[in-house]
């Protein structure tokens, strides 16, 4: 427990004085950024905080801690930090704090902790999927402003590009289905959710040096339908047991269905 109060107590810090102390504070304030990103922000705190009781979870009982203790400590561990995180956000002058992400972070924290204690398993996991999200029809302008949004190299853009990233509710189909004998237990299906064209949090409009730009890139909202593998549920060597937590947090590229809100119904071979 004191190393991870030393390395909450640490990140936390290092945070405030690299990311909060670089902008201008304020008295404490609240920020209503709900239609802001096609909600995507939304989507990403409810899967960063399921993964992230997941894993303080485990790493608690790789410790030596009984279930109880575990999920005590990873519950308070957990959630009070996201918690501090968006309390820095409120003194922010550039931000405020978030209700509705906050509530994004009880669901994800939640969905966790429901299941392994009403279960003991997980058979509902928030995954996620990046792709960057192609810029071939933009123009100089639209290019430069995804670039000044995102970043320009695949580590930034990978946390920061939402026209990239999907987040998926992925459910594990011998486990709901009663654990039948002659069903894989690692095949899941998964339900997904993406945007696509976002060059603002609102719009497709934007100032540069006292010159206004409106883009007619569409913005778009895609549901998508595929497989997915969740191989807490397959039987491994020894030898592949580390692979584990890796598709515990990203989803498998499998064929795809999507519908999308200007496009319409339109499948994909593979999807990532």
């Amino acid at each position: 427990m004191s190393s991870q109060a030393v390395t909450y107590t640490a990140s936390l810090t290092g945070l405030y004085f690299a990311w909060y102390a670089q902008y201008d504070q304020q008295a404490f304030h609240f920020f209503d950024d709900l239609d802001t990103w096609q909600q995507m922000d939304k989507l990403g705190h409810i899967a960063t905080s399921y993964q992230i009781g997941d894993g303080l979870y485990r790493i608690n009982r790789w410790t030596g801690l009984d279930h109880k203790k575990s999920m005590r400590r990873a519950l308070a561990l957990g959630y009070s930090y996201q918690l501090v995180v968006e309390i820095f956000d409120g003194f922010s002058s550039g931000w405020g704090f978030s209700i509705t992400d906050q509530v994004s972070n009880t669901i994800g924290t939640a969905t966790f902790f429901a299941q392994e204690e009403i279960w003991h398993e997980q058979r509902f996991r928030w995954k996620y999927s990046f792709w960057p999200g192609s810029t071939d029809n933009f123009s100089n302008a639209e290019k430069q402003r995804a670039e000044d949004l995102y970043g320009s190299s695949i580590t930034e853009q990978w946390l920061k590009d939402y026209n990239g990233q999907t987040y998926w509710l992925s459910t594990n189909i011998w486990s709901i289905a009663g654990k039948p004998d002659r069903f894989p237990r690692w095949l899941n299906m998964a339900v997904g959710y993406s945007s696509n064209g976002l060059l603002g949090a609102k719009s497709n409009g934007w100032e540069v040096d006292g010159e206004v730009y409106n883009s007619s890139i569409q913005r778009q909202r895609q549901l998508l339908l595929s497989l997915d593998i969740d191989l807490y549920h397959a039987r491994l060597p020894k030898a592949l047991e580390f692979i584990k937590p890796v598709f515990g947090l990203i989803k498998f590229p499998f064929p795809a269905l999507e519908w999308n809100s200007e496009q319409g119904f339109k499948g994909h071979a593979l999807y990532f």
